[in-house]
């Protein structure tokens, strides 16, 4: 039973991450080289602001599933949360690679939730709040590239 819930679970955790990884570089690789293209900055403007808007719903969406089966992942995994809070765990090369995993998980939330809700509503209307807004962009896209490697890294025993 736990292994039919476990690999639900996995496909969940691997669909949310396409949907927001592959969602950051769409609006990184289409949306914002496209933009460029618009002349009118107050149009640019509004159609990066309405993409974005769009976009963020899904990408809580996918943060929240990410959260939800990523700690339950752990658990059906034979990790016990008592292992998390032991400094003993991160000796191992799994417990490194967890323990690294957890951090930029955790780095992601915060930068995307100061990025959604903080500096990107405002990018529109100051330049310094658009600057911002495109640097915590490119940051949560490296770092949710991390953090697939550590994913990968853990389905092979660890770094």
């Amino acid at each position: 039973m736990s292994l039919h819930i476990l690999r639900i679970s996995l496909l969940i955790h691997i669909l949310s991450a396409m949907l927001w990884i592959g969602g950051m570089l769409f609006f990184a690789l289409i949306v914002a080289p496209f933009l460029q293209t618009i002349s009118n900055p107050h149009e640019r403007s509004n159609i990066y602001h309405t993409v974005g808007k769009k976009f963020r719903l899904w990408g809580w969406v996918a943060i929240s599933l990410l959260l939800i089966t990523g700690w339950l992942n752990i658990y059906l995994m034979g990790v016990p949360l008592t292992a998390i809070f032991n400094p003993a765990f991160y000796n191992s090369s799994f417990g490194m690679a967890l323990g690294v995993k957890l951090s930029m998980v955790f780095l992601i939330v915060i930068t995307s939730f100061l990025h959604d809700f903080i500096y990107g509503p405002k990018a529109g209307s100051e330049q310094r709040y658009s600057i911002i807004a495109r640097w915590f962009g490119r940051v949560n896209l490296l770092i949710a590239l991390v953090i697939v490697f550590l994913a990968v890294s853990l389905r092979l025993g660890g770094l």
